[in-house]
């Protein structure tokens, strides 16, 4: 009966063991693609603000040239430089910021992982632990029952007497 106690509490650790490192491997994996999809996403958006950019220019090209101005100089000029350095801006912030969160997402990974390894560290000993604590107290059981053994015989043998035979 105690090995059964036993073999089913060192299943059950080891179950608990898997389940808490492939719970952490999850996690790990979906913060890693998190993280991809972050940083591709904020790459993705600075091509839209840029390209979003072109077709402001040139909106404000085509503005001035219908009003009569030139469009090589003057504050026309102005007027795109500052459309470029706003959209850069723009387009910097967004890509630093996916890169950001990228970052953030990676170190939450790197933590899964370490609880994923740490679970399976600690598993396996709970696991041997337990295995070598049922162990032992089938060596002790059985121990102390022999001793029971022994101390009943003890008890049902006639006493020693001096002299033997007469």
């Amino acid at each position: 009966m105690s090995w059964l106690a036993t073999g089913a509490a060192v299943l059950s650790t080891a179950i608990a063991t898997y389940s808490a490192y492939s719970t952490n491997k999850t996690q790990q994996e979906q913060a890693e693609a998190d993280a991809d999809a972050s940083k591709a996403s904020g790459r993705l958006e600075a091509e839209r603000i840029l390209k979003q950019k072109n077709r402001v220019q040139s909106a404000a090209r085509a503005q001035a040239a219908e009003n009569g101005l030139s469009i090589n100089e003057g504050t026309t000029v102005t007027i795109n430089d500052k459309i470029e350095q706003d959209a850069q801006y723009d387009a910097a912030m967004a890509e630093i910021s996916g890169y950001n969160t990228s970052q953030r997402l990676r170190a939450e990974a790197s933590i899964y992982k370490s609880n994923a390894n740490t679970a399976a560290a600690t598993g396996m000993l709970d696991t041997v632990a337990v295995g070598a604590k049922g162990y032992s107290n089938h060596t002790k059981a059985k121990k102390d029952s022999a001793s029971k053994n022994q101390t009943a015989i003890m008890a049902a043998a006639p006493p020693k007497s001096k002299g033997g035979w007469k």
